[in-house]
């Protein structure tokens, strides 16, 4: 019986080390457990905050690349209307594509503060993910070479500017050439018409002379020996004087002159000329053999319109 007892005894430390031992293991697994369970937990947390951040940056990224897209496209557009604007001659055109190059201008300043604003956004997620870092140094790299091009576009602006200036203070001083040029023209305008009215006035006094001209300033001229003149009645039969009759007769066998155009009188053929009937100024001609030249038209045919000459 006694020993029966022991092995009981026995038995029972035995399986009360064992429920404790099993106790002691399970408590060391609910432990190891709880703190896998805790790390779990703080994974999904990161994991979940990663594809957040990493969905935050893409989307930064996909921005910037249309940003730096829309400002190449306004580029282009601004290197077209430079092209315009060299060409054209009309100084308002000019202005008007230059004020579509500056606002173009202002929108690619205003996009290349939001890309800058967006590059300092995405720094704080380069950390370890290499395939993000390489995109957001790639967008880096390309926002670089944007603005080299933006600065050479800058100065061509500021060259429109310039030549825009340019024109217009030569157009100032066109401007005003163009109004003392007109004064002048003015002025000239209106002495011409004073001399053009003095011109009017003349060529209406020549038109009357001419008139008078061309009605009055015709003369006889009959030149004959004694005997020819007095066969035709022109020459007193006994003196060297005319006939009461004589211009009609002197005038069908003359010759008639325009004596405004003719300052001689040629008598021609044989003979020289004697005497000059009726008697005139001797200082308003003279006598060179068969030919008469006249020295004062006025004082010579002021006596009579008809000049009989006789010759030897």
């Amino acid at each position: 019986m006694f020993t029966k007892y022991c092995k009981l005894f026995l038995l029972f430390l035995a399986l009360a080390s064992c429920g404790n031992n099993f106790k002691v293991e399970a408590d060391k697994i609910k432990a190891e457990n709880d703190k896998l369970n805790k790390q779990l937990s703080g994974m999904a947390e990161e994991d979940k905050l990663i594809r957040g951040e990493y969905s935050e940056a893409i989307d930064a990224l996909n921005t910037i690349d249309d940003t730096l897209n829309n400002i190449t496209e306004r580029e282009a557009e601004i290197k077209s209307l430079k092209k315009q604007s060299e060409v054209t001659k009309s100084t308002s055109q000019r202005e008007k594509l230059l004020a579509k190059v500056e606002n173009l201008t202002d929108a690619n300043k205003n996009a290349r503060n939001q890309v800058s604003q967006l590059q300092a956004a995405l720094q704080k997620y380069r950390g370890e993910n290499e395939s993000l870092r390489k995109m957001i140094d790639h967008a880096e790299e390309r926002v670089k070479t944007i603005d080299g091009d933006l600065k050479t576009k800058r100065n061509a602006i500021g060259d429109m500017q310039g030549t825009l200036k340019k024109t217009e203070d030569d157009l100032v001083v066109a401007q005003s050439d163009l109004s003392s040029a007109y004064e002048d023209l003015k002025v000239k305008t209106e002495k011409l018409q004073v001399t053009n009215d003095r011109l009017q006035k003349t060529i209406e006094e020549l038109k009357t002379k001419e008139a008078f001209i061309g009605k009055e300033a015709w003369g006889y001229v009959c030149c004959g020996s004694k005997k020819f003149l007095r066969q035709k009645d022109i020459l007193s039969n006994t003196t060297m004087k005319l006939t009461k009759g004589f211009q009609a007769s002197a005038q069908a066998n003359g010759s008639r002159i325009n004596y405004y155009e003719n300052n001689e009188i040629d008598c021609g053929g044989e003979g020289k000329i004697t005497t000059i009937l009726p008697e005139r100024d001797p200082a308003s001609y003279q006598i060179t053999g068969s030919k008469i030249v006249i020295k004062n038209t006025e004082s010579f045919w002021k006596t009579d319109k008809i000049v009989v000459l006789v010759k030897d």
